[in-house]
């Protein structure tokens, strides 16, 4: 999942035909763009007006000076990225639209509402409109006019959203998006449609298809730092309880399942993904991240491999603990199964590690260890 910046949201909805204000970042603010403007701290996080992310000013002297204090700190405990300066809109009305892609539907959805400018999660059920659209069918006519019907418009309005409805859908397929949320979405006093916010996320795994595109990950320091060694990281909790580390989605979710059924507390979870094909060091960068980023009482190491090495796991187990003099045996449980598996075991003879063979067992001795680190 990649979080695009207001101002990147804004380009993909401009691209897709969509009205914006017109606006630039401050650095580079033209001449032209004068007279009442917004200026916008650009951060991934929400409640940006609340925490003072979002100012008036009254021509671009003024904007300038109010950018300038923004960009100096933080929002709500946020990194800025970035302020966004763009002409104010004179509002008549505000609405919410957004396309997204429905994981258990198994399909796009459109959701709108007459009630824009609130966070979604504070409109009324009944108040926001729902509309499915089947990939084999595509956007339909009977499904916009439900959406218009729904919203109460007629007239040009009804006409202009309409459109505004096909664009966004497009822009959902055409950018590989999970989300294009429009919140508000202003009908101006001259009657036309405009994007004042944009909130989009794109699918990482198609990056492929887009060379060139700015993104912004989204995550937290963690999970930053495991994505950039080719791995999956989940930052559940807090310093202390149990991380894991583990190769496979479905032992790692097995791996989560059972520490929590046993009353364990999970600080976080790493599925390998590609750094075993990078070896040993990998992964012993990999248990460095993990232990000085997630501050664990115990990291557990659950390996099943078929048909990579497992000595690569266990050279890299030795790198880390020469490496990392806070990686002790007490903080380390062990289970490697398959291939290579007694030359591994070798590598590891004299360490003091805990290695156990089956799952149930590992994990109980993971969560004792940790309850006894953490009460140590």
């Amino acid at each position: 999942m990649i979080k695009l910046l207001e101002h990147e949201g804004k380009a993909i909805l401009a691209s897709c035909g969509v009205a914006i204000p017109a606006g630039a970042l401050y650095r580079a603010l033209p001449e032209t763009l004068d007279g009442a403007l917004v200026v916008k701290a650009q951060v991934l996080s929400g409640g940006r007006g609340k925490a003072g992310g979002i100012r008036f000013a009254e021509g671009r002297a003024e904007a300038l000076r109010i950018a300038e204090e923004i960009a100096a700190g933080e929002l709500a405990g946020a990194p800025i990225e970035d302020v966004y300066v763009e002409r104010k809109l004179a509002i008549a009305q505000e609405f919410y639209l957004a396309a997204l892609v429905d994981r258990d539907l198994g399909m796009p959805v459109l959701l709108a509402s007459a009630d824009g400018g609130i966070e979604i999660e504070a409109v009324a059920p009944g108040r926001l409109l729902r509309q499915p659209v089947d990939p084999l069918l595509g956007l339909q006519p009977f499904m916009v006019d439900r959406l218009v019907r729904g919203l109460g418009l007629s007239g040009e309005p009804a006409s202009a959203f309409a459109e505004l409805v096909g664009q966004v859908y497009h822009g959902l397929s055409a950018h590989d998006a999970e989300l294009i949320e429009i919140n508000p979405l202003v009908l101006t006093e001259d009657g036309a449609f405009v994007a004042a916010d944009a909130k989009v996320v794109l699918d990482e795994d198609a990056a492929f298809r887009h060379p060139g595109r700015r993104s912004q990950p989204d995550g937290t320091a963690f999970e930053n730092a495991a994505r950039a060694l080719e791995t999956i990281g989940v930052e559940i909790a807090g310093p202390g309880g149990t991380a894991a580390i583990m190769n496979g989605a479905g032992l790692t979710m097995a791996t989560l399942d059972e520490i929590i059924a046993l009353d364990g507390r999970v600080s976080g979870v790493v599925e390998l993904h590609g750094a075993t094909m990078h070896g040993a060091a990998r992964i012993a960068d990999v248990l460095e991240c993990v232990l000085t980023r997630l501050d664990p009482a115990v990291i557990m190491v659950n390996i099943h491999f078929q048909f990579r090495s497992l000595e690569t796991i266990a050279e890299g187990v030795v790198m880390a603990m020469q490496r990392l003099p806070q990686l002790t045996p007490e903080r380390l449980v062990l289970r490697l199964r398959g291939e290579k598996e007694p030359e591994a075991l070798a590598i590891l003879a004299g360490s003091g590690l805990t290695i156990i063979r089956e799952f149930g067992p590992a994990c109980v001795e993971a969560v004792r260890l940790a309850r006894l680190q953490t009460a140590a």
